[in-house]
């Protein structure tokens, strides 16, 4: 599963990175129709914001198998040394 994880991962920060990268040249684009600017960077926007939630769901459903640790004895109260208990 973890190729399936990583490819997935890797697909969406593609497509993410190529919104971005899409969503500056429409910021720095001086011949665009106002309207139709703004019409598409909020389009970009939205598509970038589906992506980084689909990263998030991607970690949240694709996790990796938690392995149990070995579980320590429990601690026993250690008398002081010749038996006693408080300094006197």
């Amino acid at each position: 599963m973890a190729n399936l994880k990583l490819d997935l991962v890797n697909n969406l920060n593609n497509e993410k990175y190529y919104e971005e990268i899409e969503l500056i040249r429409l910021a720095q684009e001086p011949n665009m129709n106002y309207k139709e600017k703004i019409e598409s960077m909020k389009n970009r926007l939205l598509s970038i914001s589906m992506l980084n939630s689909s990263l998030g769901l991607v970690e949240q459903y694709f996790q990796e198998p938690v392995q149990a640790a070995p579980q320590a004895a429990p601690a026993t109260p250690q008398a002081a040394p010749n038996g006693q208990s408080h300094a006197e």
